[in-house]
């Protein structure tokens, strides 16, 4: 039993330093769109940003070798953890992807938009912060994870009525302005979209919780 427990402590150590980076990396996103919003963006942030995903990219595939290695330590099924690694490689992926189009992004932001850009760039840092909660819960809770699904749920509307707001304010402007129009709607359905991943992501976590009812 004693040997059961020490594989089980050694998984959730190596998984829960990859959800650590996939944190760490929305949170510095975050903070890099808030310094866009204010006029201020930092290159050497959005690097960070980058550099984040590359540790995840790492903590991704020690997880895996530890998964495949102590799978019988595990109280789902090692397929079902492996999608949910996948998933979050996926939001990961798209943080960087965000972060490198910022870097080469040639325009300020709109001043009509910075408020609701700043709502939908919260709403982002607080659905991967609750969904990385949901995957710890996930672990012993199944109750409180199952609740925090529909907080998820709840941030996705306000993440999209902020998007369509702003997609409403910059469709409106000159044409002459069609590229920075163009380039910042990216901006804001990139960020939109992984809001949108985070809750596909727990509404795969519910259909576990379906799936072992007993824990």
């Amino acid at each position: 039993m004693k040997l059961l427990k020490d594989k089980k402590s050694k998984i959730l150590d190596v998984a829960n330093e990859f959800y650590v980076q996939v944190l760490k990396g929305s949170g510095l996103l975050h903070d890099c769109i808030n310094e866009l919003i204010e006029g201020k963006l930092s290159k050497d942030k959005l690097e960070e940003v980058i550099k984040c995903e590359h540790e995840a990219d790492t903590a991704k595939e020690n997880y895996i070798k530890v998964l495949y290695m102590d799978k019988r330590a595990l109280p789902f099924l090692v397929e079902d953890r492996y999608r949910l690694i996948k998933y979050l490689d996926i939001e990961s992926d798209r943080s960087e992807e965000l972060a490198r189009s910022l870097q080469v992004f040639p325009f300020d932001c709109y001043d009509d938009i910075k408020e609701d850009l700043k709502i939908l760039n919260d709403t982002y840092k607080l659905s991967i912060e609750l969904l990385i909660k949901m995957i710890n819960l996930m672990e012993n809770d199944f109750k409180t994870a199952f609740e925090k699904s529909f907080e998820i749920e709840t941030l996705k509307r306000t993440g999209r009525k902020a998007k369509f707001r702003i997609l409403e304010v910059i469709y409106k402007k000159s044409e002459e302005k069609s590229l920075q129009i163009y380039l910042t709607s990216k901006i804001c359905i990139k960020l939109f979209d992984m809001i949108a991943n985070a809750e596909e992501i727990s509404d795969f976590l519910r259909s576990l919780i379906v799936k072992y009812p007993s824990k």
